[in-house]
């Protein structure tokens, strides 16, 4: 953890694993489940979060290639997300758009 005197600068917030269904496409289309192990992070008043997705290779692919997607967390809950390239590996990083909902 960063901290310069007494002010913390990045605080950890917690780590999120599961399995989810990934989908693309405003959430019209189900790409499958994935495994997802995500951190969470604030800095001052700023959240982010990244992590890895395991999965299908090649609907990680169509994931990667449409910019953008959404899996599904426990409770209802979703969070968008944007993957590296998978170049051919069936699990990929992930960053997280907006807050994780923990």
């Amino acid at each position: 953890m960063t901290s310069f005197g007494k002010r913390q600068l990045l605080k950890y917030l917690g780590t999120i694993r599961g399995r989810g269904n990934l989908r693309i496409g405003n959430d019209q289309i189900n790409l499958g489940i994935v495994s997802y192990e995500i951190d969470s992070y604030r800095d001052r008043e700023l959240y982010s979060a990244d992590g890895q997705i395991e999965g299908d290779t090649a609907h990680l692919m169509r994931a990667f290639e449409a910019g953008g997607a959404r899996i599904s967390l426990p409770r209802g809950r979703s969070v968008e997300v944007v993957l590296a390239d998978p170049t051919g590996s069936s699990a990929v990083e992930i960053v997280i758009q907006g807050r994780l909902p923990l």
